[in-house]
């Protein structure tokens, strides 16, 4: 692992952020030049549009790259001081330039976000050091079960022939009926460090779709929790009384709601209890809408409920945000 992968491992680049730092926009990216240690050396950091990094330190007497740096056997003071001070800027980079990410791949940390927005659910990182300090485990809330577990691996882990370079699993409980067939699928082996017969690993490589990926969360969940549901009674109950609170003439939106909650990044679970809310009687769901105040979609009577309430719409369908909406 290069100095640069290290630092930036656990960060996403933000091009608004960067620009604002100093990078410079080019056809394959951003780049950034900054002079150190007096002027002697220059550290070329660059981000290619895909979100690698690349950085080169210059000797500026010499006009080339001073390769004692990436050397080990170089192992005196000055390149010491030259490798410490380069660690330094790159962190302030990944401190001013980047965002925090939970992972290191780009699917593994829209999984974890997924998982957030429909379970309510975040990682915990068991091991604050050593090998397996990156492995995060998603835990049901009543039971402490694991139901999904991500980690970076090397592929030859799940495949001897495969020596390309490292990468994001995601460990799900499965029936063991379902394993041959889910095994014969791109992308999914055979557990690593589990149970085989009982769990899978599947790659985070984008082979397969979030969403494909989600279904066999969905059924991991359910499968370590039996009869569990992904939503609790308690929370049930504190969305549907938000939304009883709404006052006639005004629509409140899903992420409000979320908000009001305690459940800021949840709108697609208050989106969920919205559309079970009949099971427990009647409340004024047609008063949520979405941030834009578009409607449910196939829910044709939600309109004449809102418009008999005095809610007026734009001419996309849309209520008036603007005038109606609960000030909370």
């Amino acid at each position: 692992m290069t100095i640069e992968e290290r630092v930036f491992r656990r960060a996403r680049f933000a091009p608004v952020k960067a620009e604002a730092y100093g990078f410079r926009k080019t056809e394959s990216g951003y780049e950034i030049n900054i002079a150190f240690m007096d002027g002697d050396f220059e550290a070329d950091v660059a981000f290619d549009r895909d979100g690698s990094v690349r950085g080169r330190v210059i000797d500026t007497a010499a006009g080339e790259e001073y390769d004692q740096l990436r050397n080990p056997r170089y192992t005196g003071a000055y390149v010491g001081q030259v490798r410490e001070a380069y660690e330094e800027i790159l962190k302030k980079i990944a401190e001013k330039c980047c965002d925090g990410a939970v992972f290191v791949s780009g699917q593994a940390n829209r999984i974890a976000d997924l998982i957030l927005e429909e379970y309510g659910i975040s990682p915990d990182f068991p091991w604050e050091d050593g090998r397996y300090e990156s492995l995060g485990v998603f835990r049901h809330p009543e039971n402490r079960k694991w139901f999904a577990l991500v980690m970076g691996i090397d592929r030859t882990l799940l495949d001897p022939d495969d020596v390309s370079e490292a990468v994001d699993v995601i460990n799900l409980k499965i029936d063991p009926a379902d394993g041959p067939s889910l095994r014969s699928r791109p992308g999914i082996f055979s557990a690593y460090h589990m149970n085989h017969k009982t769990w899978i690993s599947v790659t985070l490589d984008d082979i397969m779709s979030d969403s494909a990926v989600m279904e066999l969360v969905s059924k991991s969940f359910s499968l370590t929790c039996p009869g569990k549901s992904s939503l609790d009674e308690e929370l049930i109950r504190k969305v549907l009384g938000i939304a009883d609170s709404i006052p006639f003439g005004h629509v409140a939106t899903y992420g409000q709601i979320a908000r009001l909650a305690g459940r800021e990044k949840n709108s697609r679970l208050v989106g969920k209890i919205m559309s079970m809310a009949d099971r427990y009687g009647e409340h004024p769901c047609h008063r949520v809408v979405n941030a834009s105040g578009r409607l449910v979609p196939g829910w044709t009577e939600q309109r004449g409920m809102l418009e008999a309430e005095g809610i007026t719409f734009l001419p996309n369908g849309n209520v008036d945000i603007k005038k109606h909406h609960w000030d909370a």
